[in-house]
């Protein structure tokens, strides 16, 4: 077997799964990917399946969301993490094909460029969910992989939930959920659990737009897996609360966002806390700090 290549290696080197394509080739048979998501639907041949992953991630950069969303994303999941069927190698270039696009249009938010950066933040979360079931990433391309999500959590200034003709874009919710998985990774040390806190504590900080479509949540599942590890640094973890959500100096539109943002996500990560079914050995500590804080802080 050939030695494992770093994903920057691969970001350098390989062939984009996006390269240029034919004009005949950039309208998506759209009854074959309907046809992929039928029940007992056979798996494309070994052979076409690069080039079935190249149509793919046409689809996963679409502005329309039907293609993104119903067809793209929805077969992606099917083939990479319920059937399994794309081998490692292939899993690679699309690591490091996603890693490339959240940075595409990254200067200039509010394009249609938002999804293929948003949507390659979750297709990255199916990798990482994936890696956690079935390890192939060795710890380099896991480090380079966390910097990635770090990153772009701190450069996404888009952060619209819901468009009337995009869909759904949510490029936080979407990096939430891939450092949720990331958060869950063997690989994961103290360091990166602080680097995980602390992008989130900015993100925080940073915008100044409140978020109403759910990402607090998102955000909170990131917490709530760092909470489920055994190696938690806990101590670490419950300093950082009360520093996520400090008193504000002044009361303007844009602290009041962040207010707004802070507090729920403290209500989310509590509420997620009254439902969670297993044994956190530093739930209680987490419980009695978030409690104390929504007490401080109400009004």
């Amino acid at each position: 077997m050939p030695p494992t290549r770093s994903l920057h290696a691969l970001i350098v080197l390989l062939p984009t799964l996006a390269a240029a394509q034919t004009p005949a080739a950039l309208a998506p048979d759209l009854k074959f990917w309907s046809a992929c998501l039928a029940e007992g639907a056979a798996p494309p041949p070994a052979a076409e399946l690069p080039q079935r992953l190249r149509e793919l991630n046409m689809l996963l950069a679409a502005p329309d969301p039907v293609q993104r969303d119903d067809l793209g994303f929805a077969v992606l999941v099917k083939w990479l993490y319920r059937d399994r069927i794309v081998p490692v190698e292939l899993r690679r270039e699309l690591l490091a094909e996603w890693t490339r696009s959240l940075r595409v249009g990254i200067d200039q938010p509010g394009t249609d460029d938002t999804a293929r950066r948003s949507f390659a933040a979750l297709s990255l979360s199916i990798l990482a969910a994936l890696d956690n079931e079935a390890p192939f990433l060795d710890r380099a391309e896991f480090a380079t992989l966390l910097g990635a999500a770090i990153d772009y959590l701190h450069q996404e200034h888009d952060v619209r939930g819901y468009d009337a003709r995009l869909g759904w874009l949510h490029a936080t919710a979407h990096t939430a959920d891939l450092l949720k998985h990331l958060a869950r990774s063997r690989h994961l040390d103290a360091e990166g659990q602080a680097r995980i806190l602390g992008a989130i504590g900015d993100r925080l900080r940073s915008l100044d737009t409140p978020l109403v479509h759910g990402e607090d949540e998102r955000l909170a599942r990131v917490l709530l897996s760092l909470l489920a590890r055994e190696d938690l640094a806990a101590k670490e973890f419950v300093a950082w609360l009360p520093r996520a959500w400090p008193r504000p100096a002044k009361v303007d539109p844009a602290e009041l966002a962040r207010m707004h943002n802070r507090r729920h996500l403290m209500l989310s990560l509590l509420g997620l806390l009254q439902i969670e079914r297993r044994t956190l050995p530093h739930a209680d500590a987490v419980r009695t700090t978030l409690t104390d804080l929504l007490r401080e802080r109400q009004g």
